[in-house]
């Protein structure tokens, strides 16, 4: 189909949103993205989402199920609400038509990004905010009413953003981890009964200081504390992201496997991180070019299904439900002729295939976004069109 035919037909669907939205005006990369590396994106289309009403889910026989027996087709996109610049109330970071953007573009799940702060300041811990809850309870309302799913993720505990490696006080200071427990446990218990809720996204990205048993451990005491108010919702267990200042991954894929009836084990996924983190100013590679996609061997298709089918193994060899937390290209990668729309449409054809949950990185903020700017509401004057099209062809 030429690409104006998909174009139109992308449109056509998200006019029902706001008939006002251009997604043609001032666009930051062009529709002509694809023509312009070579060899378009893949056309594949991935299996249509199940209908029905919402259901709790469980993890069983290696994958993930609705609770009436159907398996679990979950695809989404992750909501940052600007967790990195410590809003406590992100309320620029999305509304309702958010919702219902990603329901037009064939989704169904989000994975909601949440900030201790929301919810506990530190001058009053164990003591919850209102006006969080409020939040929360404000965005599983307009989920509801647009058929998205929210997988809840700690992504700043109490002790500090993990993914860097700056948040040491989570394993040096035994509070942190109280507070954290028994803030897991608040939230399951006003949540044990929605099943907008998915599951529970325990910590992101946890950097320990010694060894994986600190996260194996601190896991467990969370999911039980958990299990005191709720026992439907699945737990989500992230691999470690880095041990004790080295971020190489050991055997196990630097999984932590815990004692729990239904857990979900998940990952994050930027291969090669040279490019998909190009020009990033919070890494080493900030004033580096990282190049094309793809570019030979150890950039392409075959490169990604390997390095993916790692993390599968593992979940093979130990029956366990995995779920592809994050994945995504910095916002170079679809400037200049990098090859962005093909690495994204590569991971998504091969995530489908292996039957894995998946949620992209992320829907709004400057570097990884689909919207970019920070301060106002998403706006389509200020997007990744081609993205976004490439994105709602495969899912529609």
């Amino acid at each position: 189909m030429p690409i104006g035919s998909r174009r139109r037909r992308f449109l056509s669907g998200l006019c029902a949103i706001c008939a006002a939205e251009c997604l043609g005006a001032c666009s930051a990369i062009p529709i002509g993205e694809a023509e312009r590396i070579g060899a378009a994106p893949s056309a594949a289309k991935a299996t249509p989402l199940p209908a029905g009403p919402f259901r709790f889910l469980r993890a069983a026989g290696g994958r993930v199920w609705f609770d009436d027996g159907r398996p679990a087709i979950l695809r989404g996109c992750g909501f940052g609400n600007e967790v990195y610049s410590n809003n406590r109330l992100p309320l620029t970071h999305h509304d309702e038509r958010d919702y219902e953007r990603l329901h037009a573009m064939g989704m169904n799940l989000v994975r909601f990004y949440l900030h201790y702060l929301t919810l506990e300041a530190d001058t009053r811990p164990y003591v919850y905010r209102d006006d969080g809850w409020d939040w929360i309870d404000r965005n599983i309302e307009w989920a509801r009413r647009h058929g998205i799913y929210l997988f809840l993720n700690l992504h700043v505990p109490p002790g500090g953003y993990q993914s860097t490696g700056k948040g040491d006080a989570l394993w040096s200071q035994r509070d942190n981890q109280l507070r954290l427990a028994a803030l897991w446990r608040a939230i399951a218990r006003r949540y044990a009964d929605e099943p907008v809720i998915a599951g529970y996204d325990l910590v992101n990205e946890p950097v320990v200081t010694h060894d994986r048993t600190q996260w194996q451990r601190l896991a467990q005491e969370i999911a039980d504390a958990i299990r005191t108010v709720d026992r439907r919702h699945p737990v989500i267990v992230e691999r470690v992201n880095s041990v004790a200042g080295r971020w190489d991954n050991d055997r196990e894929m630097n999984f932590v496997v815990i004692n729990d009836p239904n857990v979900i084990y998940t990952f994050h996924f930027y291969e090669p991180f040279t490019y998909t983190h190009q020009y990033a100013s919070w890494t080493d590679l900030k004033n580096r070019e990282g190049g094309p996609y793809p570019n030979g061997a150890g950039r392409d298709r075959t490169f990604l299904e390997a390095r993916l089918g790692a993390y599968i193994d593992w979940s093979k060899r130990n029956g366990a439900a995995l779920f592809l937390g994050e994945f995504g290209a910095i916002r170079a990668c679809f400037e200049g002729g990098r090859g962005g729309l093909r690495w994204v449409a590569d991971m998504v054809d091969l995530i489908d295939s292996a039957g894995l949950p998946w949620t992209y990185h992320v829907w709004h903020e400057d570097n990884f976004g689909l919207y970019f700017g920070y301060g106002s509401l998403p706006d389509p004057a200020r997007a990744n069109h081609a993205l976004l099209e490439l994105l709602a062809r495969k899912l529609s």
